[in-house]
């Protein structure tokens, strides 16, 4: 039986011992939904968790930029996560899907890497028109001259009214970013499989890579999936995206698609009106500061700063969803990435 003297020492143990707080590593650490990552603490896989948690802080005390989530993966290991709740507005976890928009488009360029690497599509350069020869518009202003490189790369010129204004040899295109072309692709990738970009995605990427939430908006006249925009998935599944292509299209050992595709598509083939960003085949390339020199990385980009990054150099990919604009819009995740992540990370 304990006596009083025991119990009084163990209350006042309790009021006048030191409060500890909680590990530094604690904020961000991934919930297991069994999902097939394999999941550890940043520290186990090089990176600085006091400063993940600084961002972590920032984000929550509403100094930095506005994002619904944050997913971390580096060696192909989940090793930071996080969600924010907002006034007014659906808060995100876990399993919860965010609208990609743009980055489908990044999607539908792995598709058209599948059907290369079938033989399905054999020339990037040949005219669109002899894949969609009942396509009356093609035939219009030079449009014969169009080629699957052209719509890959945002060159087409396709979103004016009138003629394009620019020349169709390809040595002399312009970057002209438009929703248009891309929905040509998934009409072309159509005609070639008879299946669309949805029934595609979900036998060819979302099947072997365990994903398994998947919206996809259709339009509603046509009742055919999009192409341009429209793909929903969880965080962590727009982490394997990446993941697919930072491991140069492999996934459990599986070539998904050919590692030939992923170079090609994620190098810089066009200059574009962002000084910081080039393009690719429906990918975008870009740069962030590392010390005395820069890091490359390539990115699948949507409307309200979704992003989804692939650092090679680092052997890492880094998702960021939003739901509403940032007071700092321009790029405010890159931000978090500059001043954060990258920091955090160790080049080993």
């Amino acid at each position: 039986m304990r006596t009083w003297t025991s119990v009084v020492a163990a209350v006042c143990t309790v009021i006048f011992s030191p409060v500890r707080a909680e590990p530094a590593s604690s904020c961000g650490l991934p919930q297991e939904i069994h999902d097939g990552w394999t999941m550890s603490a940043p520290e186990k896989q090089g990176l600085n968790a006091a400063l993940l948690c600084a961002m972590d802080e920032g984000i929550r005390g509403g100094k930095l930029a506005n994002v619904d989530d944050i997913v971390v993966i580096r060696h192909g290991v989940l090793v930071y996560e996080s969600y924010y709740d907002y006034p007014h507005q659906l808060n995100y976890d876990a399993t919860t899907r965010h609208n990609g928009y743009s980055m489908t488009k990044s999607v539908v360029s792995l598709l058209v890497g599948i059907a290369m690497d079938r033989g399905l599509i054999k020339d990037l350069d040949a005219p669109i028109a002899s894949y969609l020869p009942d396509y009356a518009g093609l035939r219009a202003w030079d449009k014969d001259r169009i080629t699957l490189r052209h719509l890959l790369t945002m060159s087409a010129g396709l979103s004016a009214e009138r003629a394009p204004a620019v020349s169709f040899q390809y040595s002399n295109v312009s970057f002209q970013y438009n929703n248009a072309e891309t929905e040509l692709i998934g009409t072309i990738l159509r005609k070639v499989t008879g299946k669309g970009v949805d029934v595609l995605a979900q036998e060819n990427i979302f099947a072997p890579l365990g994903i398994e939430d998947v919206a996809w908006y259709k339009n509603p006249v046509s009742g055919l999936p999009t192409s341009s925009s429209g793909l929903s998935l969880r965080p962590r599944d727009w982490a394997k995206i990446g993941q697919l292509v930072l491991n140069r299209g492999v996934w459990d050992g599986k070539q998904i698609v050919s590692a030939s595709w992923i170079e090609r598509s994620t190098a810089e083939h066009i200059a574009t009106d962002k000084a910081a960003f080039g393009y690719g085949y429906q990918w975008w390339v870009g740069h962030s500061p590392d010390k005395d020199s820069t890091i490359q990385w390539a990115a699948a980009l949507g409307f309200n700063s979704q992003k989804t990054i692939i650092i090679p150099a680092l052997d890492m990919v880094v998702i960021f969803n939003a739901g509403r604009e940032s007071r700092n819009m321009v790029a405010p995740e890159l931000d978090l990435l500059n001043r954060y992540i990258l920091p955090a990370t160790s080049r080993d």
